[in-house]
This record gives C-alpha cells, sequence and structure tokens, in this order.
C-alpha cells in the first residue's frame, strides 16, 4: 500500500495534465474535463440532485469532482482518501466553491467508519487501484446502511482489449499519436493489463481491469447486490481534432466503447 501511496501523493489526478494542483484555475479546468468529458454522459447515473440531504461517503475523493458535486446538491458528504495531497485539494475545492463537507485521510481497505453508516457509497474509478481490491469494495458494503446504494466504477476489459481488436488498436493509437498524458500506451505497454495500469501514468503501481462478469463475482462475494451496470469514459480529448467530433459520436462511443463500467449497487 505504501508505494501506492506515494504514488499518488506525488501524482494527484490530472495532475499529468494540469498546472499548479489547488489553483483555482486548476478547479476550474479539473472540473471541466470531468464534467465535459469523463463524465459528460453519466449525469443520470450519478443523480446528484436524489441524495439531497442524506449521507454520503466519496471513498477515494481525489480533488473532489463528485465530493463537490455531491454537496452543491444538498448532500450531506464525507470524503476519504489515502493520501494527505488528495484531503488538502479537496478541501480547497469545497472552500473555493462555497460549500462544506467532512474530508479526511483513510485507507479503502480499512474505512475509519462504523457499520451502516451512509445512504450513498461512491468510489469513482479508486478501488481498482488497491492491492485488496474485494477487501476494499467490502468496507464500502459495510458502512453502506442496509437499503442504500451503492455507485462504484471500475476499469474495464472489454471489446477493445480483445485478442483480435487489441493490436489493431494500439497501431491505430500509434499512427494517431494518441497518448496519455503520462504514459504513451500504445508503445511502451506490454499487454492488455499493462496497458490499463499506465492509465494513470507509466509508474502507477496498481491498476486492474476485469470483466464485467468478473467484476460481478468481486461485488458479489463483497456482499453487494448489482442492480444495474453502464459502460462511460471514452476520453476523446486525447484524440487529435476533438473539437471537430459531434457530441452523438463521443455518446455512442462513451456508451459502446468506454473503457469504465459503472455498477449501481445494493446491500445484500
Amino acid at each position: 500500500m505504501n508505494d501506492v501511496r506515494e504514488y499518488w501523493e506525488a501524482h494527484p489526478l490530472l495532475s499529468y495534465e494540469l498546472a499548479e494542483p489547488g489553483s483555482p484555475a486548476f478547479f476550474d479546468e479539473f472540473d471541466r474535463i470531468k464534467r465535459d468529458d469523463v463524465e459528460a454522459f453519466a449525469w443520470g447515473y450519478w443523480d446528484f440532485e436524489r441524495f439531497r440531504g442524506q449521507s454520503v461517503l466519496d471513498v477515494g475523493c481525489g480533488p473532489g469532482f463528485l465530493t463537490v458535486r455531491y454537496a452543491a446538491a444538498g448532500a450531506n458528504v464525507t470524503a476519504v482518501d489515502l493520501t494527505a495531497r488528495a484531503v488538502e485539494l479537496c478541501r480547497k475545492h469545497l472552500e473555493y466553491r462555497g460549500l462544506s463537507g467532512v474530508v479526511q485521510q483513510g485507507n479503502a481497505e480499512q474505512l475509519p467508519f462504523p457499520d451502516d453508516a451512509f445512504d450513498l457509497v461512491i468510489a469513482s474509478g479508486v478501488l481498482h487501484h488497491t492491492p485488496d481490491v474485494t477487501k476494499a469494495i467490502g468496507e464500502c458494503c459495510r458502512v453502506m446502511r442496509p437499503g442504500g446504494t451503492g455507485k462504484l466504477t471500475f476499469y474495464y476489459k472489454g471489446f477493445l482489449h480483445s485478442p483480435l481488436v487489441f493490436p489493431a488498436l494500439r497501431l491505430a493509437m500509434r499512427l494517431a499519436g494518441v497518448k496519455h498524458p503520462g504514459a504513451d500506451l500504445a508503445k511502451t505497454s506490454t499487454g492488455v493489463d499493462d496497458f490499463i495500469r499506465r492509465y494513470d501514468g507509466e509508474a502507477n503501481p496498481v491498476g486492474v481491469g476485469y470483466t464485467i462478469d468478473e467484476w460481478r463475482n468481486i461485488l458479489r462475494t463483497a456482499g453487494f447486490t448489482v442492480v444495474r451496470h453502464e459502460l462511460h469514459f471514452f476520453p476523446k480529448r486525447f484524440i487529435p481534432f476533438s473539437a471537430v467530433i459531434p457530441a452523438f459520436v463521443h455518446r455512442f462511443c462513451d456508451r459502446a466503447f468506454g473503457t469504465m463500467v459503472y455498477f449501481e449497487l445494493t446491500k445484500r
């Protein structure tokens, strides 16, 4: 776990792309990327207004995009992150937007909260970075009240990673010059699993992706019942001439070729 903590202390989310983490310009651009690209077609999934007045836990909050959104919608938000850097950024983000919430440092594999404490537990693209993914998911289930809701999102191993498609994908990325900030995935990855690990940077120590059925089994083992799932996250901003890609094309790619799976869950 120490190597995971050290990596994310040094590389907060989107810090490869954006300068001066913690500045007003950072938060404005961070929110724009999350709103217009990463989560562009997932607003219905997050359903912020539904949780007005309810207790929400954001596990692995990072700089706090979702923490801020739920707080703005009137939820009573608690946020937790493995790194002191993310805690500082999330607090600054809330302050910058004139909002309040409880933000503290903690390990997703040992959440510092009692059983059945929250109406909604969210973890957006976080738990696949923990050494013991099943334990961390189980902790999210433990602190969610019976009848509550879980919204957990993970790296997805799907069509684009299949044996016939993946080599063509890498070739197309190389020819088009498509790169993730912090990692030239098409050139440096040694295979599908290494390709997925490098989504968040060359030196990212842990980053796993599974099929939908594999994630379902892990979630059930941890104590959840899967209500539904959606695919999202097709990062248009990395594609050359992305500004001219129509919104309907982006929406189609997001739903058909999204690289993350978004689960809605209840507690079994």
